[in-house]
């Protein structure tokens, strides 16, 4: 076979180091994804087991003080015929909105509070929050709001708890979808609608 001039063939021993250096990059961009991978799932393991279940970065918070702040507010705003706050994962809400918008003052004040919340109910009622049924533990919410019922880190945690736990609830999917559904654009101007009707509508 005849070559043509000025047209070398191809050796692949030639490139036998490029073809190498190409593949190894290759295996290190697949490798490093698989880690990249593997790091932003292994913290969702961590706090599902040990800490919250929504992401934190400036506050430490465990799983237990997760789950009491579901039931404080899930006593705040208990399910009747619409579910309460806890099963809308408005505590969750509590977190973020706290980790996210809230000062270090407010963080300090807001865990020193939750943690005195289970020696607040033993004081008042012989037995830990979580223990007590609905009417109890609504009764240790009143308890709350007086500021000589006990230390002024709970008097705050309380102040931050309901604010958020009802701005939560209110903004909740649930409650802009089914009870309050939100508008994007809102019904045309009718100049003929009977004025009595909106009387009656109020």
């Amino acid at each position: 076979m005849r070559e043509k001039k000025g047209v070398k063939p191809l050796d692949l021993k030639d490139h036998s180091d490029t073809v190498g250096s190409m593949m190894n990059r290759r295996v290190a961009i697949q490798t490093a994804l698989t880690i990249a991978t593997g790091l932003a799932i292994l913290p969702r393991h961590l706090r599902s087991a040990n800490g919250p279940s929504v992401s934190l970065t400036r506050m430490q918070v465990t799983a237990d003080q997760e789950a009491l702040l579901a039931e404080v507010v899930d006593a705040l705003i208990p399910a009747t015929a619409t579910p309460g706050a806890k099963a809308l994962n408005v505590h969750l809400f509590v977190l973020k909105m706290l980790d996210d918008c809230h000062s270090e003052k407010d963080q300090r004040l807001f865990i020193a509070g939750l943690d005195q919340v289970d020696q607040f109910a033993r004081e008042r009622q012989g037995k830990g929050f979580m223990t007590g049924d609905e009417t109890e533990r609504v009764a240790l919410l009143e308890g709350m709001t007086q500021k000589q019922a006990g230390p002024p880190e709970l008097g705050e945690f309380y102040r931050l708890m309901r604010s958020r736990t009802i701005q939560g609830y209110r903004e909740s999917e649930y409650v802009m979808t089914e009870v309050m559904p939100h508008r994007m654009i809102p019904d045309p101007y009718d100049g003929y609608y009977p004025a009595k009707n909106y009387e009656e509508a109020l």
